[in-house]
């Protein structure tokens, strides 16, 4: 139920604004990407300067960095172009407003990290049993 009044909601934003339900449902593609262009940066910090990584069930062996590289490079290659409007001129109807949707979010997931989740955040790594 709770699934179905958002989107019955996000729907409804429609009638309102074109351009709005166009921002709001095309943010899937950049927050997708930028899930990725994060996790893989963490995990290439990790590899340059943090301790060994734990053990896996499969790796990419020597070729893991320069794929992780070459991801990231195409990622945020791509992520850069997801910005940027789909018409000229660019007037406010045909602006693509992800990049104020994105920033936005980023400001308010940062502030709320530094603020209250730092200090309850688990990391799902201590729940895990080793077995070593």
């Amino acid at each position: 139920m709770v699934t179905f009044l958002f989107t019955t909601l996000l729907s409804l934003i429609n009638i309102g604004s074109t351009v709005a339900f166009n921002a709001i449902s095309s943010m899937a593609t950049n927050a997708l990407l930028s899930t990725y262009i994060i996790s893989i940066t963490c995990l290439l910090i990790r590899r340059f300067g943090g301790p060994p990584l734990p053990p896996r069930r499969w790796s990419l062996g020597i070729l893991g960095l320069p794929i992780n590289l070459i991801a990231v490079a195409f990622l945020c290659w791509i992520w850069v172009f997801c910005f940027f409007p789909q018409t000229t001129p660019v007037t406010a109807a045909t602006m693509n407003w992800n990049v104020v949707i994105n920033g936005g979010i980023m400001i308010c997931s940062l502030v709320y990290y530094f603020v209250k989740g730092k200090k309850r955040y688990v990391a799902p790594v201590t729940l895990v049993k080793r077995d070593l």
